[in-house]
């Protein structure tokens, strides 16, 4: 059993975690990897992914999603110290049908802030790509925290 997904030939996350394509990397642990997300959302928003490709939480291992979702606190901690964050959204999608756009498992961990509209859903559509260079600026100060 799977869940819909766009069809897809090459998996953006996969280059990511290869290097066939440039991202802000923050950290990484023995099953998972986190990069600052290429859409802020919030100041901070950062996506922690399974190094092996899996479409879902259909198909994810036990081990790997405890490594993802370990990874996720850390940066979330890390972020909240590193941009004074006051809340924090950690949420994750599967399939079309559910807003998945990349055919990789991830999860969005999104510091909040003061002024954040805690009603406000995150639409991908909504937000611009920002620059590699803003990418990895954003990313360093999170690793710092770490």
């Amino acid at each position: 059993m799977r869940f819909e997904l766009t069809p897809y030939d090459r998996c953006s996350f996969c280059d990511d975690l290869i290097g066939a394509r440039p991202c802000a990397m923050i950290t990484e642990n023995e099953h998972a990897f986190a990069e600052l997300d290429e859409r802020q959302y919030e100041q901070g928003a950062c996506l922690v992914l399974p190094k092996r490709h899996r479409e879902s939480i259909l198909d994810i291992e036990p081990h790997e999603i405890e490594a993802v979702y370990r990874l996720a606190k850390e940066v979330a901690v890390a972020a909240t110290r590193a941009f004074d964050a006051r809340g924090m959204n950690i949420f994750q999608n599967n399939g079309t049908k559910a807003g998945q756009h990349e055919p990789h498992f991830h999860v969005h961990v999104v510091p909040r802030y003061q002024a954040s509209d805690p009603q406000r859903r995150f639409l991908q559509r909504d937000y611009e790509v920002i620059s590699i260079e803003a990418q990895r600026k954003i990313a360093a100060r999170i690793r710092a925290e770490l």
